[in-house]
């Protein structure tokens, strides 16, 4: 991709507003399991590899997970390259790893500065 990248100000206000409403429509979800009386419940664990490098962008992706109703965090491993996710609506292991990479991969974009020659750190073109 070509052109300018967002100061991260910009960056962050966006990440507030998406992770909102993702937020939202977990409470909603959860709410309706509760109300409803007939919880549709397809729990899951599954090992998700993390892209985050330091303690605070894993503090911070783990800390989103486990606010998020329906997930939380649940292992980090040693070497800090992988994390167990708990899943309450999981019935698509897949799509829901898939969820939680979107997640980590639209904080990193938020927190992390450009390397010279404009480049992200995880080696993508800026854009």
């Amino acid at each position: 991709m070509t052109g300018a990248r967002a100061p991260r100000p910009v960056r962050l206000a966006l990440f507030v507003v998406v992770y909102g409403w993702r937020y939202l429509k977990a409470n909603v979800q959860v709410a309706a399991t509760i109300l409803t009386g007939r919880p549709r419940l397809a729990p899951a664990l599954v090992e998700v590899r993390l892209r985050c490098r330091t303690d605070a962008e894993v503090a911070a992706y783990m800390g989103l997970i486990t606010l998020t109703p329906g997930t939380m965090a649940v292992s980090l491993s040693p070497d800090r390259t992988r994390l167990i996710v708990h899943g309450m609506h999981a019935s698509d292991t897949t799509a829901f790893r898939a969820d939680l990479a979107r997640l980590e991969a639209e904080l990193l974009d938020a927190v992390r500065r450009l390397e010279r020659g404009g480049t992200a750190p995880n080696g993508m073109e800026e854009g």
